[in-house]
């Protein structure tokens, strides 16, 4: 690896250097002799020569699928153009695409929260999707992909993306048409499956400040055989992205520290002055308050005393030095809280976003192979298969001790000038061991899909008649490498001195306790005084090790039933699908699994079976006639039955589910369409969902903690359990989308689109904080908080049931537009426009019937409060040029994200309604808008016969350099995020080059 120069950024020669080894590695493959062959098609001309396709979202076949339905269409091309190298970068070219989870945005799998899907890209249309759950279906080629997580979702970069022809998403509801997940819409990806000829790519990148290199290489190649009967193409791809982290250390934006902050300041003595109380440091600003330098809640790395009892009061608020000799006084900064729940602004201690990832370090690999062969005139066999993996990590924090651990006054490392202080008293401490401990966050997954298939004409005019089978496997391999084992941390804090030898070693050693007998004494006073021996004591790895398996048989028959009434003929489609899915969730055989002090939960396992059966019809009414050029309409059916089994306990539920859609297409004149759907939509909860078992939080860590705003937000000590549950029932979504696409010359189309989905029985993951908010801003889900009875006005809250949940009912609303111009200059120069939008103008969440809704639209800040879809700003627009001429292609891009609020549960001083006495004000409310730019060229620098090519390209992202808005909230009675900044809008890497070459024979 190149090092970084002294200034962190690497030279301008450095850089070129890196861009231009892709070239000269490939100089082998340029010089060989290419095979003599015929002249091949451009990648996607293949699916054009069929004649009839199939249309994203419906089964039947149509001689065109241009304005029929709501759909944005990536062509290889454009995709080329901008240098995107994986389907997950793809997405990000659609405005209707949320990337909650990304290999650019980890997520809420870094700093201090775990996630089982690092390194991952999911489709997330609308940002609907719940973090357990997938309402986005992927396919391939239309057809299903084994979901490559506990939720179901589809890592998108483990398909291959070399055979890449288009990709085609559908934003709407899809359900009739491919069952269940099809909620917010689908992406399916087309594949060149009669690619002929051999073509390779390598490429690789870096970031404006020297670091997050990646590393791309890829082939194909396809050929026919059986004298034309038969066609194979295969694909291989390796992309390698290293890693941007931890953001406070390589960005200065995030070096800021900027975050939310609970108005809640601790007075000398442990007294937790609250929020709006006169006399206190903080009286009179706001109950949230944003600010810079946000810190780890009361922890520094030499360990800090905590102020409150039973530490003795000359002791409190006092930190250890560097050698751990002695103690001096500990800055606490402001909204601090003795508990350590939530962040402090300023003082001693490291920043809390110091463990978070920009870019997940990941590698990954796609392999592809197809082939058909033409049985007989009438009959295809077709046979595909796919391999592809990734490994990916990232830095969670290294628990210390919690705020009920306690230090006896006798432990064997206190000085006697500490011991003075601490006198006769236990006392508690903040510890932070990050610099000393690295936890790191691994996941190693792969997915094996093979499908056999059987295609061709029934013989009854155009019918024809479609089979196949599949298998598909995922398997993922996930750990954390230095988890706190509580019992033996436990013992390994409480250490004294043995009388014996005169060195230290556990009490609980010393008194002959069996499960103490490898206790190693831990010494957390000053910096960097734990042997290797105590961490290897007290922090064990906690794995997960995830197994899913899914087989799919399907059959389906498409063709004309009659010729209609002079429009064309009606034409059907039915069919029927049976899906088996099984996954098992385990954690290895480990006897301490339950002392963990955060862990990935307790062992589940579960079937899913879905049996479905689907009709639709297409009727075209009208055909160049007075009343109109075109009027057809179209309908769809499907029955979906589902029984779920959950295999430890052979509990089973099943459930029946229909969903249907109708739609529309009117062209009263030449250039002018109207197109209008109707749906009803539903999603079966999946296997996280319903299976997933978990041990309750310990109440002495933060995590078993909540602020409870009925007692002036004091932090309460209670179990917060969380997981699936098998209660769930699917959800329903009515869907109607209403627009006009007008098309005045050949060469200029415009559409939009108006959508309204309205979900209802929404299932989703709520926080133990979120449940209490609700239950006190809105008296809702108060049924799943148990309030100490004896203690008066819900002051103390005893246990959280925070398990999945089925709330009332989420409603999107808004416009998706999309225009397309281009325009010729003489024989060889073009210029192309493209601009696709969305304007979101409702999200509204209803908690509960009854309950207050509550408008999410234009909130870019991080996922909402009781809801872990993502919100959107109100606007976001993606426009593109490009320029072709000769062998030259340019293209610019702009992205535009419209001003949002942080959090719409919230009121800022921009709200008539603003009072900085309420409990949900917050002293600014907004976050900015941000526009970026991405510049990509293409040059074929080679052109020859047999359609051989050479071509060198080059992509700037973030041309301008531009850093993201401040958008925060690691604060968990707020919103769950690892940044300062919304990484799922906003670009968090600043500018950065991809530069490569492609080959073609």
């Amino acid at each position: 690896m190149i090092r970084n120069n002294e200034n962190g950024r690497r030279s301008w020669g450095t850089r070129c250097a890196l861009m231009s080894s892709a070239t000269l590695a490939i100089g082998t493959l340029i010089a060989s002799p290419a095979p003599a062959q015929e002249t091949q098609p451009q990648d996607g001309e293949a699916a054009a020569d069929q004649g009839l396709i199939v249309i994203t979202g419906s089964r039947i076949k149509r001689d065109g699928f241009e304005d029929r339905v709501p759909a944005t269409v990536m062509s290889a091309q454009a995709i080329q153009n901008l240098g995107r190298v994986n389907v997950g970068e793809v997405l990000t070219l659609i405005p209707q695409n949320a990337a909650f989870q990304s290999d650019t945005n980890a997520g809420p799998g870094v700093g201090s929260r775990a996630s089982s899907n690092i390194g991952a890209t999911y489709a997330n249309l609308r940002g609907l999707n719940p973090f357990y759950g997938t309402r986005t279906l992927t396919l391939v080629d239309s057809r299903r992909f084994v979901p490559t997580s506990d939720s179901g979702a589809v890592d998108v970069n483990l398909i291959p993306s070399t055979l890449i022809s288009r990709v085609e998403t559908v934003t709407g509801g899809a359900s009739a048409a491919y069952g269940s997940d099809a909620i917010a819409g689908v992406v399916n990806i087309i594949l060149d499956r009669r690619f002929q000829g051999l073509k390779g790519q390598i490429d690789g990148g870096i970031t404006e400040r020297g670091d997050g290199e990646t590393y791309h290489a890829a082939l194909a190649a396809g050929t026919g055989f059986g004298g034309g009967r038969g066609h194979v193409v295969l694909s291989a791809e390796y992309q390698k992205n290293e890693e941007v982290g931890g953001c406070s250390r390589v960005r200065d934006w995030c070096a800021d520290s900027w975050d939310v902050f609970l108005n809640s300041n601790v007075i000398v003595g442990g007294v937790t002055s609250g929020f709006n109380r006169p006399g206190t440091p903080t009286y009179g600003q706001p109950n949230y308050v944003i600010g810079r330098d946000s810190k780890l809640a009361y922890t520094t790395r030499t360990s800090v005393i905590r102020n409150a009892a039973p530490a003795a009061p000359a002791a409190r608020n006092m930190m250890w030095n560097e050698d751990g000799t002695a103690l001096v006084p500990f800055d606490a900064g402001l909204y601090s809280q003795a508990s350590a729940l939530g962040p402090r602004s300023g003082g001693d201690g490291a920043s809390v976003y110091e463990e978070a990832y920009l870019r997940t370090p990941i590698e990954r690999f796609a392999l592809f192979a197809a082939a058909s062969y033409d049985l007989t005139d009438t009959t295809e066999l077709t046979l595909e298969a796919s391999y592809g993996g990734r490994k990916a990590r990232a830095m969670a924090i290294t628990s210390g001790p919690t705020s009920t651990m306690q230090f006896r006054p006798d432990n064997a490392f206190l000085t006697p000038a500490v011991r003075a202080l601490v006198g006769s008293n236990n006392f508690t401490v903040g510890t932070d061991v990050d610099d000393q401990i690295t936890n790191m966050n691994m996941a190693d997954a792969k997915t094996f899909r093979a499908v056999l298939g059987v295609n061709g004409e029934l013989g009854l005019g155009n019918w024809t008649w479609d089979a196949y089978y599949q298998y598909g496997r995922n398997t993922r391999f996930q750990s954390l490498s230095h988890v706190r084992v509580n019992s033996f941390f436990s013992f390994g804090i409480d250490a004294v001195i043995d009388p014996s030898t005169g060195d230290p070693i556990c009490r609980a050693k010393l008194q002959g306790n069996p499960n103490a007998a490898d206790c190693v004494p831990i010494n957390l006073f000053g910096a960097n005084n734990l042997s290797q021996e105590a961490i290897d004591y007290a922090w064990r790895e906690a794995i997960e090790d995830f197994k899913y398996d899914q087989h799919v048989v399907a059959a389906s028959i498409q063709g004309a039933l009659f010729d209609g009434v002079g429009a064309g003929p009606f034409s059907a489609a039915l069919g029927v699908e049976h899906r088996s899915d099984k996954g098992d969730v385990t954690h290895g055989d480990v006897p301490y699994y339950d002392q963990f002090g955060g862990s990935f939960g307790l062992d589940y396992a579960g079937k899913i079976r879905v049996t479905e059966g689907f009709l639709e019809l297409n009727t075209p009414l009208l055909r160049n006639v007075p009343m109109g050029k075109f009027l057809e309409l179209n309908g769809a059916i499907r029955h979906t039955a589902t029984k779920s089994t959950d295999s430890l306990t052979d509990d089973s539920r099943s459930v029946g589910m229909t969903s249907w859609k109708l739609g529309g297409v009117y062209e009263p004149i030449e250039g002018l369409r109207f197109r209008a759907t109707r749906s009803r939509d539903i999603r079966a909860a999946g296997f996280r969902e319903l299976f997933e078992q978990q041990i309750p939080t310990d109440p002495s860590t933060t995590r078993g903690r909540v602020n409870n705003p009925f007692n002036s937000n004091a932090a309460d000590a209670t179990p917060i359990l969380s997981g699936g549950n098998f209660a769930l029932t699917p959800e329903k979504a009515d869907t109607w989308t209403v627009g006009a696409v007008v098309s005045p010359t050949r060469n200029l189309r415009f559409s939009v689109d108006w959508f309204a989905i309205k979900i209802t029985d929404a299932v989703t993951t709520p926080a133990g904080q979120q449940l209490v908010d609700t239950c006190f801003n809105l008296d809702v889900f108060c049924d799943r908080i148990t309030f100490n009875p004896n203690v008066a006005n819900r002051a103390d809250i005893t246990f959280v049931d925070a398990r999945q949940i089925n709330v009332g009912s989420f409603t999107s609303r808004g416009l998706d537009i999309e225009l397309d111009y281009t325009t010729e200059f003489g024989s060889d120069s073009r210029v192309s426009f493209r601009l696709l939008g969305t304007y979101l103008y409702d999200m509204v969440i209803q908690a509960a019937p009854g309950s207050t809704p509550v408008n999410f639209a234009g909130q870019s800040g991080p996922a909402a409060p009781l809801g872990d879809f993502n919100p959107s700003p109100k606007l976001i627009l993606n426009g593109t040029v490009t320029y072709d001429q000769g062998p030259f292609t340019g293209t610019l891009q702009g992205r535009y994200i419209g001003k949002g609020a942080l959090n719409k549960t919230f009121i800022g001083p921009d709200d008539p309604d603003y009072d900085p006495t309420l409990p949900n004000s917050i002293n600014d409310n907004t976050v900015a808008s941000r526009f970026y730019l991405t510049l990509g060229l293409n040059v074929r620098l080679l052109s020859g016969d047999n359609g051989r090519q050479l071509e060198w390209f080059g992509t700037v992202d973030n041309l301008l350099d531009t850093d993201p808005p401040i958008a925060p909230g690691s604060t968990a009675s707020v919103v769950q995020s690892s940044y300062p900044t919304n990484p799922a809008f906003f670009d968090t890497l600043g500018r950065r080059y991809r530069t490569g070459i492609r080959v073609r024979y």
